[in-house]
């Protein structure tokens, strides 16, 4: 796969170390004995990079980063040849945990929050924002906010990114969303529950409509492994994933973030972008590490999604 000579410039704000653990039963209140265990890269935007990169797109990470657990973090960025831009904070980064189960394809997370940022490291972020080369660049912003940050952040770094000619894809919830919708990002990509939080209507289509009443260009809604919805000014869409054996779900709604931006940031039309966002997510589920994609998955996957208009 190519793309633009341009980066995409990726927000991992909350990054943290992934543990997943293998188990072959998962009893509560009882002693738990791991079958494995493997170490990797976790948080929304460290996902997004690393994926664009491994389909040979160009990322660049922007992070907050401490500690111990952030020197860890910098070694394995730099084992897969991911760019990245680190503002050092004194918090430690933080260690999730992912418990998997033998033959059982629902997760269970234990997230660690990020330490709170101080008002000095966010006006650090935003000057390395004010550095970077936005014109004709995508820039995805992925993840919840640190706690510290302003409730308005994204929409600082949306403002930025939209007056240098820049182009934005927005997936995070609640108030920093809304507020990152009066610069009008050229994509918002959610979950359903997302969008019922941000707009208090469970019915989809109403919910999306509201997001681009509020400033939104464009809406996609992904619900696990039901069909996706994706609603601009235009037209309606509806995106029929493939059916899979799913190993580790986690990550695929920011595989899904990585394979819509790239194929968008590569002049791709929007249907082609939209199957391989959607390829993109099933094929992340097929292994136990999360934020990792086989690109044969891939180009065998997209041949199995479906997009029809819908009324």
């Amino acid at each position: 796969m190519s793309s633009s000579s341009k980066p995409i410039i990726c927000c991992g704000f909350t990054p943290a170390i992934q543990r997943i653990i293998t188990l072959k039963k998962i009893k509560k209140g009882a002693v738990n004995r791991a079958e494995s265990v493997t170490i990797g890269i976790g948080g929304k935007g460290a996902n997004v990079a690393r994926m664009i990169h491994q389909l040979n797109g160009r990322a660049e990470l922007i992070e907050f980063s401490g500690g111990k657990n952030g020197r860890l973090l910098e070694q394995l960025l730099n084992a897969e040849g991911i760019g990245y831009r680190h503002i050092e904070v004194d918090g430690e980064t933080r260690i999730c945990q992912t418990l998997v189960e033998s033959g059982n394809p629902d997760t269970t997370e234990l997230v660690e929050e990020m330490p709170p940022i101080t008002s000095n490291d966010w006006k650090k972020a935003l000057l390395l924002f004010q550095t970077l080369e936005h014109s004709g660049s995508w820039t995805a912003l992925s993840g919840k906010l640190p706690a510290g940050a302003p409730t308005d952040g994204y929409a600082e770094i949306c403002r930025i990114a939209k007056e240098a000619g820049g182009k934005l894809i927005v997936d995070t919830q609640g108030e920093p969303l809304m507020h990152t919708l009066q610069h009008h990002p050229d994509l918002v990509k959610i979950n359903s529950r997302e969008l019922a939080d941000a707009t208090g209507t469970d019915e989809i289509s109403a919910g999306c409509r509201k997001l681009i009443e509020r400033g939104a260009q464009a809406v996609f809604i992904t619900r696990g492994r039901r069909p996706s919805l994706y609603v601009d000014a235009l037209r309606s869409l509806e995106i029929d994933p493939p059916e899979i054996q799913a190993v580790n779900p986690t990550g695929s709604g920011d595989a899904v973030t990585a394979g819509l931006t790239l194929a968008l940031n590569s002049g791709s039309s929007l249907k082609e972008a939209l199957v391989q966002g959607t390829a993109c997510g099933a094929a992340n589920a097929l292994n136990l590490l999360s934020g990792h994609l086989i690109p044969k998955d891939i180009e065998r996957l997209k041949t199995k999604v479906r997009v029809k208009r819908i009324t």
